[in-house]
């Protein structure tokens, strides 16, 4: 049984502030052919939404 290692650090998301009229997000991955397909998401009435191939995390300003 292997051990998880102690005192880790947290890995942080990064957090994108967009402007506070911006209905959705498109996200992907950033890095070029190094990052992910590109996927829309709607805030609907969410401050914020995460993606959910990078954790990125989209808030609006």
């Amino acid at each position: 049984m292997s051990q998880m290692p102690v005192n880790q650090p947290v890995p942080q998301h990064e957090v994108i502030e967009v402007d506070h009229h911006a209905s959705g997000v498109k996200c992907d991955g950033g890095n070029g052919v190094l990052g992910h397909p590109a996927v829309y998401y709607a805030f609907d009435g969410k401050p914020t939404v995460t993606c959910l191939y990078c954790d990125r995390i989209f808030v609006r300003k």
